[in-house]
């Protein structure tokens, strides 16, 4: 059986934040926290998100751009030339407010696309589902998941740093 982490629960937000710093002692990385609403300053606890969106979203945008630019040459000076008034067959600044405006979408759908699969969307599912009490989560509990994929992980060792940190409940979560 596959291991997706380990889920510790505490009493309150003070201790969950106090176990993430204990578990960011002891070198763990690959830390998500479940609570019923905003904790002040987890997130920078848990650390920075990646940063694929900005990526994305220049890749998007750039491509955008360059694809519009391009094919608005290919279809005025080789697909389907006309010589109006003696005008240049190619004139790049008639092009530009349309391909920015597409540069701009590209952009927002590059980022938008990033964003659900950054976010794992659309999943019904995820393994912390299998966990009985995870539902306190939306209502008063206050969790920490330890994933697996962590350099850090070892299954034994993981679950004594957890029992260390005195929790309410610990659980394995199975993939």
């Amino acid at each position: 059986m596959s291991v997706h982490g380990r889920l510790l629960q505490v009493r309150d937000a003070h201790a969950l934040s106090a176990a993430v710093d204990a578990l960011r002692e002891r070198g763990y990385t690959r830390l998500e926290a479940f609570t019923p609403y905003a904790v002040d300053g987890l997130m920078e606890k848990l650390g920075p998100p990646p940063r694929r969106i900005p990526r994305a979203m220049l890749a998007g945008g750039v491509l955008g751009g360059i694809a519009l630019l391009l094919l608005q040459y290919y279809a005025a000076a080789v697909d389907y030339p006309l010589d109006v008034g003696g005008r240049p067959l190619a004139s790049w600044p008639a092009f530009v407010p349309s391909a920015l405006e597409v540069a701009i979408l590209g952009a927002v759908v590059a980022g938008y696309i990033a964003f659900l699969v950054g976010c794992g969307f659309p999943a019904l599912y995820q393994p912390v589902f299998h966990v009985a009490w995870f539902e306190e989560a939306s209502r008063d509990g206050f969790l920490l998941l330890v994933r697996a994929d962590d350099p850090r992980w070892d299954a034994h060792g993981t679950a004594r740093d957890i029992a260390a940190l005195d929790p309410m409940r610990h659980a394995e979560v199975p993939s």
